[in-house]
């Protein structure tokens, strides 16, 4: 699922979890606003138990997305660090050759070495 996706499902479950807490609230106070409707419920409980619910759920797919996200970033950097040993592998075995050529060679034949280790 993309992070956009995600974003909205996470957007609507905030609202109706928003919902239900203020509805509590209605029923702990009385107050009531005119921005938003009240929820149909048996009271104050029953809207708190719902809210909570809805609370619940997003905690769990936020923790979810996190978690993805670490593990991404993860395997990521192994890719990287992959790429690096590669390409010290490929300069170890090629040292011989590397350490007779001029400066200027030398630049341009690294950075084929390293182009050579991202194709891969």
């Amino acid at each position: 699922m993309s992070d956009d996706d995600l974003g909205q499902i996470l957007d609507g479950l905030r609202v109706r979890e928003e919902s239900w807490r203020r509805t509590g609230d209605y029923f702990r106070s009385g107050n009531l606003d005119d921005a938003f409707a009240i929820e149909e419920c048996s009271g104050e409980h029953e809207a708190n138990r719902i809210a909570l619910f809805y609370a619940r759920i997003i905690r769990n797919l936020e923790r979810q997305r996190d978690e993805q996200r670490t593990l991404e970033y993860e395997m990521y950097l192994q890719g990287k660090a992959d790429g690096q040993t590669n390409l010290i592998q490929r300069v170890l075995a090629n040292w011989k050759f590397l350490k007779r050529m001029e400066s200027r060679d030398l630049h341009r034949r690294l950075i084929w070495l390293e182009d050579e280790t991202c194709d891969e």
